[in-house]
């Protein structure tokens, strides 16, 4: 099966690619309509950039540059899904009551609460691996074997999500390509992400224009047909319509 597109839209002005594009509302909403006319499935919005060495924000300025963002799509594109990139339970809480459907959360469950917050909304929870904080995780790389480790990972945070009331229906994994991982890593991880299919839950694999595809199109659209062979049931991506044709030529045939 096609793998859903889920098109970034950062409200950051530092996030490592797009930083400072989509900070105003109308330029906002000009990337989301975008995403939703160049095939995308899902978008994605962040207000916090979760770069290598990136600061944690307060919760209020991340909610302040999400929240509007959120209403104003959902009353322009009433059918638009949205995901709110966070892991924060305040800016959580705030887009799901102006309509987003998934809670991306890039800290893995570190606050325990957005399980909750998401059982109570009944809206899908991503659960990515992940080690420290932006600001400290390319200091913790360090696995014994990294494929074993994420996966008892998985096991964990699931059985915390489900203990939450979460269904399990609603829960998607992310292996954290980018976060405590090296290049070689990274690679391995993506190469060979079916490795989590046992777990019987989708996979989200965000590569797009990372630091090891070298931030090019034409690696980020490599990664995405490597995870699509792989089973990957969502692409966390920035360059949407390429992406969606680079998938047609796997699909379309």
């Amino acid at each position: 099966m096609k793998p859903l597109i889920m098109g970034i839209l950062n409200t950051t002005p530092d996030s490592f690619f797009d930083g400072g594009k989509y900070t105003a509302l109308p330029q906002a909403l000009k990337r989301a309509e975008q995403i939703l006319k160049e095939g995308g499935d899902i978008i994605d919005i962040g207000g916090q950039s979760t770069r290598p060495g990136a600061k944690d924000l307060d919760q209020q300025t991340e909610i302040n540059r999400t929240a509007p963002v959120i209403k104003e799509i959902k009353k322009q594109f009433p059918q638009a899904v949205i995901s709110i990139d966070t892991f924060h339970y305040k800016t959580a809480l705030a887009a799901l009551e102006q309509g987003a459907q998934i809670i991306n959360d890039v800290s893995g469950l570190k606050d325990e609460s957005l399980a909750e917050l998401a059982a109570k909304f009944n809206a899908k929870l991503v659960i990515m691996h992940a080690k420290g904080t932006p600001e400290t995780m390319q200091n913790l790389c360090d696995y014994k074997d990294i494929f074993k480790e994420i996966y008892s990972f998985f096991e964990g945070k699931i059985n915390i999500a489900l203990s939450y009331g979460v269904k399990r229906e609603n829960i998607i994994l992310d292996i954290g390509l980018g976060f405590a991982k090296t290049r070689q890593q990274n690679w391995q991880l993506l190469e060979n992400c079916s490795y989590f299919k046992p777990l019987g839950l989708p996979l989200l694999i965000g590569a797009s224009r990372k630091s090891f595809t070298d931030k090019s199109l034409e690696n980020s659209l490599k990664c995405a047909q490597i995870a699509a062979k792989q089973g990957a049931a969502y692409l966390r991506v920035h360059d949407v319509k390429q992406t969606v044709c680079a998938l047609g030529d796997i699909y379309d045939k």
